[in-house]
């Protein structure tokens, strides 16, 4: 597959990419195995808060999902450019639903213990560490064959708001599962949702070239990508405030079932409220910049993105009411979704094809830094309360964005 351009006047659309099948599948797949991923997040976190009654606890199995992307995804990204993208997604999916399947038995005979738990969230993880350099690449050749650079812009930006939408659903359905089917339930649904995210993938047709080199020079294929990004300040400003958002900004989610319980006082449907409130608010945005944004917006739009979500988390920790921290998650979600549908789109539009899949896997690897987060977050938590946390950290994220404005002014210029 090469990239091109599209047709005169032709405007690339999200219904425009969802038309084509293959596309339609790996986009589909993706959705589900998001789906999981937050409903297994808030269903796992109550599930260890109600066992242990420790939020350093919460945060430590939290922990075990994202530590793979710290460790594996520069390699996972290194070979996605020499192999086979589609067995990779295939291969992650299927060992998915035979995890999902032996910790459903394990819950149901009532043998599950929290270990267990604890590395499927890290097999969970493992998978995580394909969804960049392999699929979402695989999202963005497909469109890049039909529409060139717009096209891929449009599906990454898509494919962002699709998780959005499963962070809208995910946790409320969570809660819902927890509380009315308990952990069996869990672990039932992801072997459902795992499987049809299988029989997605293999349905779907996918021939994009290899770069060979990468299969048998994966060290020097990482190192090449590393000497790119220091000549690329564009991808070496996006990749530090990734940075930033994963160690003093997100880590909050852990610390959402501790808050949820112990400051407002909920049950765990409506603590999973508040992560859908988040990710409702990041789904409008999506769509927004879906339709409205243009390539010299996607710098700004990244940069006020993550500076508004760092500072709403800081006022939601300070909230103590239910409703006031439902609208404050909603506004914070509107933030991620700039920061989010523009981090994989500006990587992907800014990097040549034969590195996308090398630079996709050190972003990984950067949103991998999250257990740095999470264990900081966790630490803070079981010393001064979750809440006192969250103040902590999102205080240190807004202190690391003003740094980012003044290494990288491009962040807050407009483009021309």
């Amino acid at each position: 597959m090469s990239e091109s351009s599209p047709p005169a006047g032709e405007i690339v659309t999200p219904l425009t990419l969802i038309r084509d099948r293959d596309f339609r599948r790996i986009w589909m797949a993706g959705a589900l195995g998001w789906m999981m991923r937050w409903l297994e997040m808030l269903a796992i976190g109550v599930f260890t808060y109600q066992a242990t009654q420790s939020a350093l606890m919460v945060a430590l199995v939290t922990m075990a999902r994202t530590i793979p992307m710290l460790f594996f995804s520069a390699f996972t990204g290194a070979i996605a450019d020499g192999f086979d993208r589609r067995l990779m997604l295939l291969a992650g999916l299927g060992v998915l639903a035979v995890t999902s399947a032996i910790l459903a038995v394990l819950a149901i005979t009532d043998r599950i213990e929290l270990w267990h738990v604890a590395l499927g969230m890290f097999i969970s993880g493992i998978y995580g560490t394909l969804e960049f350099p392999v699929r979402r690449a695989m999202l963005g050749i497909i469109a890049g064959t039909k529409a060139g650079t717009a096209g891929a812009g449009v599906a990454l930006t898509l494919d962002s708001g699709t998780n959005h939408c499963m962070r809208l659903i995910g946790p409320v359905l969570g809660g819902l599962v927890l509380t009315k089917f308990g952990l069996p339930g869990v672990y039932i649904l992801g072997v459902v949702l795992f499987g049809l995210g299988f029989i997605l993938v293999w349905g779907a047709n996918y021939n994009a070239p290899h770069h060979d080199a990468a299969a048998t020079r994966i060290i020097g294929q990482i190192a090449e990508g590393l000497r790119y990004i220091r000549t690329n300040r564009k991808v070496m400003g996006t990749l530090y405030i990734t940075c930033v958002m994963n160690v003093c900004g997100f880590p909050y989610g852990a610390m959402v079932p501790v808050i949820g319980d112990r400051v407002l006082g909920q049950d765990a449907v409506a603590t999973g409220m508040l992560l859908s409130a988040d990710a409702a608010g990041a789904l409008l945005g999506a769509l927004l910049i879906a339709k409205f944004a243009k390539p010299r917006h996607f710098a700004p739009i990244y940069f006020y993105g993550a500076v508004a979500f760092v500072a709403i988390v800081l006022a939601f920790s300070l909230s103590q009411t239910y409703e006031l921290s439902l609208g404050l998650l909603f506004l914070a979600g509107l933030g991620v979704a700039g920061f989010a549908a523009m981090q994989s789109t500006i990587i992907f539009t800014a990097a040549p094809p034969e590195m996308r899949g090398r630079l996709m896997g050190v972003l990984a690897v950067c949103i991998g830094i999250s257990p740095l987060g999470i264990l900081q977050v966790g630490l803070l938590a079981d010393r001064f309360g979750g809440a006192a946390a969250v103040t902590i950290i999102a205080a240190e994220g807004l202190a690391a964005m003003v740094v980012a404005a003044w290494i990288w002014p491009h962040f807050w210029r407009r483009e021309d």
